[in-house]
């Protein structure tokens, strides 16, 4: 009878510690950061070796996007002149007695400076350094046998955009994969100026003038900024940071984002620019953001996921090569959520709107696109056929055009026959 009180008492007190776990994640601002998210709060945890029956894993392919990074010299500067004097303006209302910061918060706010050289704009981080490295070691430790401790020219691609981010983030993954040694003997492939592969999108002039400057791109995103429930959450920011006035949208999303960039930067520290958020309000940002990405980068344009057949004849061709069984390719936001979309992930069942939050969106920039973000192709030959495992943020998922996780390549080259050989970069970019 002891023992069954016991076990009953063990049974509940799991039930409410993952009740309030729960609850504690959905209040958890850095849940809600869009692409600015740190990416140690979503990846797997589970880094034991994968394993599959009849199987034996001979390649892997992998799209990484850069580290956590700092800001755009417009958000820094921004961040230098309007959040400065914002936040003289936020200790003075709380001088006199009003605003809802408490003493810690208000501490905080009152040490916090920005000395980011605008000349050092969307550099890596320490903390986007540290990104690489740890994926670098749970993807080796998952997959030992098909990433050998001794590199290999032969057998190893790596590849970046040409940027700082990028740049340096390949080089601190490999520093995670092989020993120091070996790391030194990688061999990085020049990053080229115009990179139709990891930056299809950047020199495809008819989606940079039909969606890119396309005026009726953003206009969801601009519909949700004057939305009920924005100015709602213009009006808690405010009132809680004690101001007389009502701040502007633009302010505001400048908040959100400094929150973001400074909070993804620390391991233990979350910026004071994220204090005003409830999590409604953080919420809401993270859609407004998502609207962006949704409709510039994702479905809301066939032309703008078209383009990402150069990344999947890149992935064909690379697990045909008898050689290569290593390619780890470094890039952006734009290209992992454009090549997502292209395999058909995350769709959601009709177009995001900006009318009101769809909280249940399968689209969430948050989970599918934060710093670090990766995807992955692991070749296997098995008993009954060649076979490609696909991973998203290090977690085993399903594509929706396979039946199982576990999909035959025979399969998806079939599926993805235009992608592969009818993958005319100029016939989709030129402008005519």
């Amino acid at each position: 009878m002891i023992n069954k009180q016991k076990l009953f008492l063990y049974t509940i007190t799991i039930f409410l510690l993952t009740i309030y776990c729960n609850a504690l994640n959905s209040n958890d601002i850095r849940h809600y950061l869009g692409t600015r998210t740190p990416y140690r709060i979503k990846y797997n945890k589970n880094d034991s070796k994968i394993k599959i029956p009849h199987c034996k894993g001979e390649k892997i392919w992998m799209l990484i996007r850069h580290g956590s990074r700092l800001p755009s010299a417009k958000d820094i500067v921004g961040a230098q002149t309007v959040l400065q004097n914002l936040k003289y303006e936020i200790l003075l209302q709380h001088k006199m007695g009003k605003g809802l910061l408490n003493k810690e918060q208000l501490k905080n706010l009152e040490h916090w400076v920005n000395d980011m050289p605008v000349e050092e704009e969307k550099y890596l981080t320490l903390e986007g350094q540290d990104e690489m490295v740890l994926l670098a070691e749970r993807t080796h430790k998952r997959f030992s046998s098909i990433i050998k401790q001794k590199y290999d020219n032969n057998s190893f691609q790596f590849r970046y955009t040409a940027t700082q981010r990028t740049q340096q983030s390949a080089r601190y993954f490999s520093i995670g994969l092989f020993d120091k040694k070996s790391a030194h003997d990688v061999v990085f492939e020049p990053a080229l100026k115009v990179d139709n592969t990891l930056r299809f999108y950047k020199h495809c002039e008819r989606w940079r003038k039909e969606v890119k400057k396309n005026p009726k791109t953003l206009a969801e995103q601009r519909r949700y900024g004057v939305s009920g429930e924005m100015n709602e959450t213009l009006g808690y920011v405010s009132k809680y940071l004690g101001l007389d006035r009502v701040l502007d949208l633009e302010i505001v999303s400048l908040m959100y984002k400094i929150c973001g960039y400074e909070t993804s930067w620390h391991k233990h520290f979350v910026s004071p620019w994220c204090f005003a958020f409830d999590s409604k309000g953080v919420q809401r940002l993270e859609y407004y953001y998502d609207l962006k990405h949704y409709w510039n980068d994702g479905y809301g344009h066939e032309l703008t996921a078209r383009p990402a057949c150069m990344m999947m004849k890149h992935l064909f061709s690379t697990m045909r090569n008898e050689s290569r069984n290593a390619t780890f390719l470094f890039a952006h936001s734009g290209t992992l959520l454009k090549l997502l979309a292209h395999l058909q992930l995350y769709k959601p069942k009709s177009h995001l709107r900006g009318d009101a939050i769809d909280e249940q969106r399968t689209w969430k920039t948050s989970n599918i696109d934060c710093f670090a973000s990766n995807l992955a192709f692991v070749l296997y030959r098995c008993k009954d056929g060649v076979k490609l495992l696909t991973m998203h943020q290090e977690r085993i998922i399903k594509l929706p055009m396979c039946e199982t996780e576990l999909c035959p390549l025979k399969h998806l080259e079939e599926y993805f026959y235009n992608s592969i050989h009818k993958c005319n970069y100029a016939d989709m970019c030129n402008v005519s």
